[in-house]
């Protein structure tokens, strides 16, 4: 018996209905791509935009005065005939925002061993450091001292590298007010002991005997030198 008009028309209606819910079920995961895409697109930009008002805001630092001091130190060194015949005891590194000068226990040592008093030889590459950084007097220094890994008899209760490497950045600093380094310039000093070895795969080697002075960047509110 054949279907009656009305079944038959029914029947179309529900297989469309069908046919067009599977095409859509298909096509969802188009949509949500597209959702996901837009808001990660957003976010990127949000992104963008909050990092370039950091940096846009951020002050240039001016490095002309600190790249100078850098090479009139180089200067001194080279014009030094007692320097050139060994191993130039002072290291110069120029960072992007800073200078750090590290003296070194190179060919003469700078203090007497576990002592923290300057040799003759140590207080003449302080006057050449003091000269140098005295070209920028705007920028603040840190001083920090480190020593090898020789240990002391106290033990870690007792008087040590930590002490040690302390007294001998503060001696340091005062041997840099005493070539007319001006105090307020003093940011820090600190003493790392033999935590932070510059050969760590020697830590009892006189080169990690060290004291560094870092030329800072200019505080924001800082005035010119005149």
């Amino acid at each position: 018996m054949a279907a009656s008009p009305l079944i038959a028309e029914e029947t179309r209606r529900r297989r469309a209905t069908k046919r067009i819910k599977r095409e859509l079920g298909h096509g969802n995961w188009k949509l949500v791509y597209a959702d996901f895409m837009t808001v990660l697109m957003a976010f990127f930009l949000v992104t963008w935009i909050l990092l370039w008002d950091l940096v846009s805001k951020r002050p240039e630092i001016d490095m002309a005065c600190i790249q100078r001091m850098a090479a009139d130190l180089h200067r001194q060194i080279d014009e030094d005939k007692a320097l050139r015949k060994g191993a130039v005891p002072i290291l110069i590194d120029l960072q992007p925002d800073s200078l750090r000068l590290t003296l070194l226990d190179n060919n003469q040592p700078m203090f007497q061993t576990g002592g923290a008093v300057l040799s003759g030889f140590a207080k003449e590459q302080f006057g050449k450091i003091a000269s140098a950084v005295n070209m920028c007097p705007g920028n603040p220094l840190r001083i920090e001292g480190y020593t090898d890994a020789t240990p002391y008899a106290g033990g870690a209760l007792g008087y040590g590298n930590w002490e040690l490497s302390a007294e001998r950045a503060n001696a340091a600093r005062r041997e840099l007010l005493s070539k007319e380094v001006d105090i307020k310039r003093i940011a820090q000093v600190l003493g790392y002991g033999d935590s932070v070895p510059s050969l760590p795969n020697d830590p009892t080697n006189p080169l990690n005997r060290r004291i560094s002075i870092t030329v800072l960047p200019k505080p924001d509110n800082a005035s010119p030198p005149r």
